[in-house]
């Protein structure tokens, strides 16, 4: 992991601490530790695995590896749904030691699983895929009268496509019933939506759209995931319809670091298909292929915007603390 820089800069003014919660060091964790750097501030990369929260008194004291304590300003709460289990109660103990999060440990959790994220969609009036979350005695007939076939199945709780796929007859959907009954989980189910095998993803910091691609699914592929060798097409200019759209789903979900996943259906516009908590803001570049020479910047950039965000947090953090 990178090391954490000195606590104070030029003329001894206090750096702020930010402390970016990881799950492995990958291109974001490099790209945003080098742009707080940059931005004057001092950057604490740790996986969650090497922090101790000693508990006793009111406030909860974070402890480093070596039992030192450890005291950010704010933190980056980079627990992807790989450490979803050790990252979301390390969060909610940060918060309550008073350190500002982003995304908080509630939006975090609530991010992650789909039928949550499908309702809060839905609450705010965004066009959203038609969902059913299906308890596992439902009736297979009824729910092909409701979405049709083919449908769309999903993990509950999943990422970079994994689990995703269609249902094209009565028979898949009432193996997948059984399986969801015997791990006494729901089915997540959703209407197919006709497309050209593409969807488009716009990064949002400050819950304002960044930069945006389009993610064109590999050969023979159901998902369109640069994990899963898709193609990316950087949008030079996002439409300020589909910007709004972007904002809007950001804002209703909490998540000032979030990326929309939007797919343009013909005859009906553009439609959500989820909100991702924790965006590969810089590693989408890196797996651009040609492209990358030109959403590189964007990325950049959109690291960059975060910089500065997380530095505001963790000032008013510290200006809270002063005047305390």
């Amino acid at each position: 992991m990178p090391s954490p820089a000195p606590h104070t800069g030029a003329g001894d003014r206090p750096r702020p601490a930010v402390l970016v919660l990881v799950r492995e060091t990958t291109a974001d964790v490099t790209a945003i530790d080098e742009a707080l750097h940059a931005r004057g501030a001092r950057p604490i990369i740790r996986r969650p695995e090497a922090l101790t929260i000693r508990i006793n008194g009111r406030r909860p004291v974070i402890l480093d590896a070596d039992g030192s304590p450890l005291t950010p300003d704010a933190c980056l709460g980079w627990t992807s749904l790989a450490a979803r289990d050790a990252g979301l109660w390390l969060l909610r103990a940060l918060e309550m030691a008073g350190i500002p999060v982003m995304n908080r440990a509630a939006v975090l959790d609530a991010g992650q699983l789909k039928p949550t994220l499908s309702l809060r969609l839905a609450a705010a009036g965004l066009p959203h895929a038609r969902t059913l979350i299906a308890g596992a005695d439902a009736d297979p007939d009824a729910l092909i009268a409701e979405l049709g076939l083919p449908m769309v199945v999903k993990p509950c709780l999943g990422t970079k496509g994994g689990g995703v796929g269609p249902l094209d007859d009565r028979a898949a959907l009432a193996g997948r019933l059984a399986a969801a009954g015997a791990e006494r989980l729901p089915l997540y189910l959703q209407e197919f939506l006709p497309n050209d095998g593409s969807d488009l993803r716009i990064q949002c910091v400050d819950h304002r759209p960044v930069y945006a691609f389009r993610r064109h699914a590999a050969p023979g592929a159901f998902v369109a995931n640069l994990h899963a060798g898709g193609r990316a097409e950087t949008l030079t200019s996002i439409p300020p319809a589909l910007a709004r759209l972007a904002a809007a789903a950001a804002r209703a979900v909490d998540a000032p670091l979030a990326g929309v996943d939007l797919i343009e259906v013909p005859g009906r516009g553009p439609v959500i298909l989820e909100v991702n908590m924790t965006p590969g803001i810089y590693t989408a570049a890196t797996l651009a292929g040609p492209d990358r020479p030109v959403l590189e910047p964007l990325a950049r950039q959109a690291v960059d915007l975060l910089a500065q965000s997380l530095i505001r947090l963790a000032g008013g953090n510290i200006r809270r603390r002063q005047a305390a």
